[in-house]
């Protein structure tokens, strides 16, 4: 069967009259022009032609539409018959390449590939009709009949094949001296080729065979790969390059990977010796052994080699304590969480994100173990909003007092991360939001609780009421307000009703918001898809597909963001259970992590438990901050530091702590954050640390690699100048910002160099050194 490659059907038109924009005159495209004289030689003109008959034209032809630099028009007369042919000596790697196409229904018009003896006698053929007579088949040739009678399918054929695997059925054992590729028009065909050529292909002539396909080996390990290179034709080939592809993601660094040939004699066998380091564990590559492929002369070999690594490193695993920080009335409720008259009010928002929040930091704090708050800022914003109608002041209170709470619980190194609550959002269209003047109440609509579903479109930074947008808009503030927190950038987040887009392409679009906004981390996976969010020990955590936060990514290549789960199953929950049901939970979690050795497995791992501060309740009612339980949360905490944390097992930790730990382990390339504020100066300089995240992925002079580095989105409408540094001296600087996602590209080169990052930020001199470049730009448009 004729295999045809990516159909281009070829459309003319003929414009008589008339103008395109500006008035400018439209031109033809679909005709074709005579090429010069010279050109005949490109094509083995007149020596490849056979005619019979009069009224025959072969020239070469230029033109638009062959899309092609040039091709070869054939044109029978109407009694006439052309053949254009070419001709190489029979090998095994021998690749025939056409693009052509035929231009009638009638007339004949065929390709042929033969195989000829000494004296140029035809010993078998295949060969493939489009129109005219179809050939009987015989014992040594064989005709595929492509005959299409509807005048409304012409297009481009374009196939690649290979004589000696076509003919080989056919020659019943004879040899073949030469090839011959042959199209043949007559009684009025025309064809019009681009692309007819028989060549030797070094993929073909040469193999390589492995020794072993399959190899084991612990991480570290030096692996010898070996492999025989053997000329498969009947020719001398004088020179060959055999290069080692290292893999995507790393797993396997070769020190020496190009190995040189000379004179390999027909049908010789030699052996090539790679030593190749198992660089990283193969639950990296998701559990699938790391395949080096190989090239010849640049051309991809149909070769693996697969080695299977394990990890002898003891692994890590996270206790995170995650919690929604946001208030709540009750009303409506069996359980009395608020004052429950429907209405939010001030002491509320007090009482629930703050008070209960710096509570819970407090006993964390005793035991060494840090919170992350998902903190509904919208509803800060409602506040600011509600302020505007009250006479009152308790409103820009319990605003001030929740922004003074984050600045000071952040600088502790507890993280507060956006929780985008968009229902209380005062400017997002769509919106609703009451105030009773009697109560000094607010209420929204909490139907529009989410996110995606409210927000549609990605767009960027300056369009407020897309995806982007918004969360650039909230994600500043968390910034600006855990500035100087020894966390350095935050990189997770969980959106409200775990909205985050249901479906390959909302969720694709969140994702990308994310990332533009230098979100690492969701704990959204299943409830944005109305399921449970929690999971058993194992999938508590994982790099998901950029388009299913539910689903792991089956290919490294294709990665979004670190997912991460309330563990296990039946979550633990630090509203509700005492802290004997905790502890339990949290057991399993250690024993499922550790090895029958009883060393923990290597990896990265968590044990994550989930709530929200409003609904954590002390006694005798909601606005009590001791005792219940506050108290079964502090005897929890310290079970977990005697029997866990002073052994050595499990690591307190923010979300963001955990997600970078998974990335540095398990990352496809390196993710460069920057890190603490290292000082800060009176003129508006800033310099940060620079986090390069995966440890075991080489960084040397052979093994560069260019990173994306986010500048503070709260310094975007300030910062002038940006300047990477490595090890103290100037790397990379930009006066262009801001750029339109706030960050800057770089390339590392070495482990052992040390990067910062300075901003130079003043309102006022951003502004004047923007303009002064916006002039600059439009005088070089000019010139």
């Amino acid at each position: 069967m004729m295999r045809k490659i990516i159909p281009l059907v070829v459309l003319g038109c003929m414009i008589l009259a008339g103008t395109g924009c500006g008035g400018s005159k439209m031109l033809p495209q679909a005709g074709l022009t005579a090429q010069v004289p010279g050109a005949q030689d490109a094509w083995a003109l007149p020596g490849a032609i056979i005619q019979e008959g009069e009224g025959n034209v072969y020239r070469p032809v230029g033109g638009a539409a062959l899309q092609a630099p040039q091709g070869l028009e054939l044109a029978a007369g109407g009694k006439g018959r052309l053949q254009y042919s070419l001709d190489i000596s029979a090998d095994t790697d021998i690749v025939a390449v056409i693009r052509l196409q035929f231009l009638s229904t009638q007339g004949t018009g065929n390709i042929k590939i033969a195989a000829l003896d000494p004296s140029g006698k035809e010993l078998a053929a295949v060969g493939w009709v489009f129109t005219g007579q179809l050939p009987a088949n015989t014992a040594h040739s064989h005709w595929t009949d492509n005959r299409v009678g509807a005048n409304y399918k012409g297009d481009w054929l374009t196939g690649e094949y290979r004589p000696a695997e076509l003919l080989a059925p056919y020659l019943d054992g004879l040899q073949a001296q030469t090839y011959r590729l042959t199209v043949e028009v007559g009684q009025g065909q025309h064809a019009l080729i681009t692309r007819f050529a028989l060549a030797n292909d070094a993929a073909q002539a040469i193999r390589i065979v492995p020794v072993n396909q399959q190899l084991t080996a612990v991480r570290g390990d030096t692996v010898r790969m070996e492999a025989d290179i053997v000329n498969r034709t009947n020719r001398l080939i004088e020179h060959a390059t055999v290069e080692l592809a290292e893999p995507a993601g790393y797993g396997l660094v070769a020190v020496d990977k190009v190995k040189t040939v000379e004179n390999l004699q027909p049908g010789e066998k030699r052996r090539l010796v790679w030593d190749v380091k198992a660089q990283r564990p193969q639950s990296v590559n998701r559990n699938k052994p790391w395949q080096a492929s190989f090239s010849i002369n640049g051309q991809p070999a149909n070769t693996l080699i697969e080695v299977a690594v394990a990890d002898n490193r003891p692994g890590k695993i996270y206790y995170v304590m995650t919690e929604d920080l946001e208030a709540i009335d009750g009303a409506g409720y069996a359980k009395a969480w608020g004052n429950q008259n429907g209405w939010l009010e001030p002491h509320e928002l007090t009482v629930q994100m703050v008070g209960k929040a710096e509570k819970l930091n407090a006993i964390a704090e005793a035991h060494g173990a840090k919170w992350t708050h998902y903190l509904a800022w919208p509803l800060v914003k409602a506040a600011e909003w509600a302020e505007s109608q009250s006479t009152t002041g308790e409103w820009r209170k319990a605003a001030t007092a929740i922004e003074q709470s984050v600045r000071t619980q952040a600088n502790k190194g507890h993280e507060y991360g956006i929780h985008m609550h968009s229902d209380y959002d005062p400017y997002l269209p769509g919106n609703v939001l009451s105030y009773h003047k009697g109560l000094n109440g607010i209420w929204a609509n909490h139907l529009r609780h989410g996110w995606s579903h409210s927000i549609a479109s990605e767009g960027n930074f300056n369009d407020y009421s897309s995806r982007t947008g918004i969360l650039y808009s909230y994600q500043r503030i968390m910034d600006e307000l855990a500035a100087a927190s020894p966390q350095g950038q935050l990189v997770t987040t969980r959106v409200g009703s775990f909205d985050f887009g249901a479906g390959p392409e909302s969720e694709a679009i969140s994702t990308r918001a994310y990332q533009k906004v230098g979100l690492w981390g969701s704990s959204d996976a299943d409830g944005n898809e109305g399921g449970i969010t929690s999971g058993p020990y194992g999938s508590e955590i994982y790099l998901a597909k950029p388009d299913d936060i539910n689903s792991a990514a089956a290919d490294i290549k294709q990665t979004g963001l670190v997912e991460f789960r309330p563990t296990p199953r039946n979550f633990i929950a630090y509203d509700s259970q005492p802290a004997v049901v905790m502890n339990e939970l949290a057991d399993q979690g250690i024993t499922y992590f550790t090895s029958v050795e009883g060393l923990v497995k290597p990896g990265v791992h968590g044990i994550i438990g989930f709530t929200h501060a409003m609904f954590v309740m002390g006694e005798p009612d909601w606005q009590s901050l001791e005792q219940g339980q506050f108290a079964a949360i502090d005897s929890h905490l310290a079970y977990l530091k005697e029997r866990y944390v002073n052994q050595n097992k499990l690591i307190f930790a923010t979300a963001s702590d955990m997600v970078k730990a998974y990335l540095d382990y398990y990352t496809p390339k390196p993710v460069a954050l920057y890190g603490v504020r290292l000082s800060q100066s009176a003129l508006g300089i800033s310099e940060y640390a620079v986090e390069i995240l995966g440890n075991d992925i080489p960084i040397d002079s052979a093994h560069p690699h260019q990173v994306t580095l986010k500048i503070p989105l709260y310094l975007r409408d300030s910062a002038y100048r940006a300047v990477i540094e490595k090890n103290g001296q100037p790397l990379y600087s930009t006066w262009g910002l801001p750029t339109p996602y706030n960050d800057v590209q770089f390339i590392v080169d070495s482990k052992e160099d040390k990067y910062s990052l300075k901003v130079y930020h003043n309102e006022l001199f951003a502004t004047i050194t923007r303009y002064i470049t916006a002039i600059k730009n439009k005088i070089s448009k000019k010139e």
